[in-house]
């Protein structure tokens, strides 16, 4: 079975750094004030952050429609029988829905994977299933193995203020709660339990506590260096980063850190100086 994986700018990567590792790229649209963009083909990270630094708001939305039409056209046309797509999270985009109804519309079989969360998460399970179809896999033995991994996940991380998130919609109610806001560090995560939206786990005064708090939420959930992928992200989160990694050092003998930066459609929402960490278990015969 010929089968084609479909993932979206929310990985962090270019329309380049996607089809180099053999996927089919949409990217969301990112809105700053008249100026539309395509993030990871017209805009970078660097234009968004330094966007953020003179006090623009941008706006994020789904795929153009018409991206995504022509996208499952050239599918069918070059001869693939199915897809399996991991967008990001549909507790914070709609993506997945607009992909599932394009490929009805396509007559392809599809299978969306949720990462609850984004980034390189997201990216990880998308490259991870393209491996996995070259391998010769069904489509239903590769979702079993991605959604083990993607609910074994968790997505910690803490922003400079909560007003980004906040006037995008991206908190759970409880979170956008004034009083919630007025606190100095909120721990922020997406995971299945909260069905991939953003939610407060937390709230204390210092930076110092979060990151503490973090590294104790990772050994709570069972993170293991040797079964677990580890990343640390951030949108210029300063000596913080250094912090955090020290930390995961100090607590996880032998732990591999992999580093990145937020891509422009997450730091749209979230605004810089946010550190945060993503891990999740190793999907299975991916080494």
């Amino acid at each position: 079975m010929k089968i084609a994986v479909i993932t979206d700018s929310g990985t962090g990567w270019n329309e380049h750094q996607a089809q180099e590792r053999g996927l089919f790229y949409l990217p969301l649209q990112v809105k700053c004030g008249e100026e539309e963009f395509l993030d990871g083909i017209n805009i970078t990270v660097e234009e968004l952050y330094e966007r953020l630094r003179q006090g623009e708001m941008p706006s994020t939305s789904m795929p153009p429609v018409g991206r995504v039409e022509a996208m499952f056209a050239q599918l069918k046309e070059q001869g693939y029988e199915y897809v399996i797509a991991v967008p990001l999270s549909a507790g914070i985009s709609s993506t997945a829905s607009m992909i599932e109804a394009a490929a009805k519309r396509a007559e392809l079989g599809i299978t969306v994977i949720d990462p609850y969360t984004t980034v390189n998460t997201q990216g990880y399970l998308a490259e991870c299933a393209y491996k996995l179809a070259q391998q010769g896999l069904e489509p239903a033995e590769i979702e079993r193995r991605l959604v083990a991994s993607a609910e074994s996940g968790n997505t910690l991380l803490v922003p400079d203020d909560l007003m980004h998130l906040k006037r995008g919609g991206r908190l759970t109610p409880l979170a956008a709660t004034p009083g919630s806001m007025l606190k100095i560090k909120p721990i922020l995560q997406l995971n299945k339990g909260t069905a991939g939206k953003v939610d407060v786990l937390d709230k204390v005064r210092t930076m110092t506590k979060a990151l503490s708090r973090m590294v104790d939420v990772a050994k709570q959930d069972g993170f293991d260096p040797q079964s677990y992928e580890l990343r640390l992200l951030d949108s210029e989160g300063g000596d913080s980063v250094e912090q955090l990694t020290k930390l995961l050092e100090e607590n996880f003998e032998g732990c591999r850190i992999q580093r990145s930066t937020v891509c422009p459609v997450i730091a749209a929402h979230t605004g810089l100086g946010v550190v945060a960490i993503q891990y999740q278990k190793k999907v299975e015969g991916i080494e």
